[in-house]
């Protein structure tokens, strides 16, 4: 009686192996992509609560001392940005002429070793330089001055962010708002493009 025989596979097949290939590629970058995506939207809430922070640091010393920081003559609304210390010292406590009981408004952590999301201090001690975005940006803030408590972003870097027919938006019920250029490094401009990357307090 004749066995029956069996033809053995050696292996794939070279387009075998190479749809193969292509298939775990495809899905390495979907999955890449994906976890870029991820990483970005974690870093703008990051932003964004280090943004609504400041804005509370703000409001607190406000209803502590009733006058806003650094009391503008000009009753209009003033941009200020954290690339220097000046406001930070006032938040921080280290300022006794407009915070003269010297009160902690605002704390936050030291900046990463890449001096991205957090306070850069001078030369390695306690008085406050910058502070950083998780993007490596500093953060903008308008402060209204007018006792209004009314931002309208029209003309300012936050004109970008409009109402549904494209009109500036304006805050209302505060008398601060804090914000940055968020990942695309670009600032918010007159164009609505890339608003929704914007790290922002509202």
């Amino acid at each position: 009686m004749k066995m029956p025989t069996y033809r053995l596979r050696k292996g794939f097949s070279l387009i075998e192996l190479l749809i193969v290939i292509t298939i775990i590629a495809v899905l390495a970058a979907a999955s890449h992509l994906a976890i870029i995506g991820t990483i970005k939207r974690a870093k703008i809430e990051e932003g964004n609560k280090m943004a609504k922070d400041l804005v509370f640091a703000i409001e607190q010393f406000e209803r502590k001392y009733e006058y806003l920081p650094y009391v503008s003559s000009n009753s209009n609304i003033v941009e200020y940005t954290t690339d220097n210390g000046d406001l930070l010292k006032v938040l921080m406590g280290q300022n006794d002429t407009i915070n003269p009981n010297r009160t902690v408004f605002f704390e936050t952590d030291i900046a990463s070793s890449s001096n991205v999301n957090g306070l850069i201090f001078e030369g390695g001690g306690d008085t406050p330089s910058k502070l950083i975005d998780p993007f490596g940006n500093p953060y903008t803030i308008l402060i209204d001055y007018t006792g209004e408590r009314k931002i309208d972003l029209a003309g300012t870097k936050f004109s970008g962010h409009t109402d549904k027919d494209g009109t500036p938006l304006v805050i209302r019920s505060q008398s601060a708002i804090a914000g940055s250029q968020g990942p695309d490094q670009v600032f918010y401009g007159s164009s609505a493009e890339n608003v929704n990357d914007d790290v922002k307090s509202w």
